[in-house]
């Protein structure tokens, strides 16, 4: 259980706020991708229960009308609404596991869902999915020639900095591995392990031998 009550930190006018914005934010983005509306429009009505541990905020999201709405958690008002599931994660480990698209492991951290687990995974698979078009985005505010270009120069920018922290963290293993030893490769480790059972079982035919030349 959490130290502290979640939101209570948190001024009551300045809650409202904070769910207008985010409500606002998170449909700018739903709005660069059809296919995301249309698979929210089919979630109608449902609610997801988040809570961030560690700034301990609480709050539920709620698909309506093909939107997505951010609302306060169970309780914390009269409404009745309860959640179909929950998500209870550090921000970090949330944010890990909504980037997740499946290509390479990401130790995304401990993450606690219950509920609902076939919606869980449609949700996840709707993060997954996420393709917005932030061409059509730049477009529209800097013009078609002008918009088409900025978006795709920041998307290669994002791009070589996707790769170049790869490669950094490859060469970072190697070197760990091969010239500072201070990680053993896993054949090097199974040979070690090995040669542990080998003597070990050495050790014990000595250990019977020696018993038998003294009864």
């Amino acid at each position: 259980m959490p130290d502290r009550e979640p939101n209570a930190w948190i001024p009551h006018p300045l809650r409202k706020l904070g769910g207008l914005a985010l409500t606002l934010a998170l449909n700018r983005l739903v709005a660069l991708d059809p296919d995301t509306r249309d698979a929210i429009g089919k979630l109608e009505g449902r609610r997801i229960g988040v809570h961030l541990r560690g700034p301990e905020i609480a709050f539920s999201i709620a698909a309506r009308n093909s939107t997505l709405q951010i609302e306060p958690p169970p309780n914390a008002t009269d409404d009745g609404n309860a959640n179909d599931f929950e998500v209870n994660a550090t921000p970090g480990s949330l944010l890990a596991m909504a980037l997740d698209r499946g290509d390479e492991a990401r130790p995304a951290g401990k993450v606690d869902i219950a509920g609902d687990a076939e919606l869980a995974r449609r949700v996840q698979k709707l993060a997954r999915d996420y393709k917005p078009d932030f061409e059509a985005a730049f477009a529209t505010v800097f013009g078609e020639v002008a918009g088409t270009a900025i978006a795709r120069a920041l998307h290669d920018a994002a791009k070589r900095v996707g790769e170049g922290a790869r490669h950094f963290r490859d060469d970072s293993i190697d070197w760990l591995r091969d010239e500072a030893r201070l990680t053993v490769p896993h054949a090097e480790m199974n040979a070690f392990l090995d040669d542990v059972d080998a003597l070990r079982e050495r050790t014990d035919r000595l250990a019977a031998r020696i018993q038998r030349l003294g009864s």
